[in-house]
């Protein structure tokens, strides 16, 4: 099973996944080319907490917003 938390922090080039609230600009414009759906929900509602301090509809809710997706997000394989 694919980990967000390991998988975000090998991304960024964080040492320590504790890290990782302290990037969240880092985070973010990762996160935008993440495949999401390659994560369980559970997972993805503790990362946005734990990042940014937001439920994970927020997020979700942020990334279908047109002005915040300024470039393409890479297609998922569902």
């Amino acid at each position: 099973m694919k980990d967000i938390f390991t998988d975000m922090q090998a991304q960024i080039g964080c040492q320590y996944i504790s890290d990782l609230p302290y990037h969240k600009s880092a985070v973010w414009l990762e996160l935008k080319n993440f495949c999401l759906s390659e994560y369980p929900k559970k997972q993805l509602e503790d990362f946005s907490h734990y990042v940014f301090d937001v439920p994970y509809t927020a997020i979700q809710e942020a990334l279908q917003r047109k002005d915040i997706m300024s470039h393409k997000r890479k297609a998922c394989a569902d």
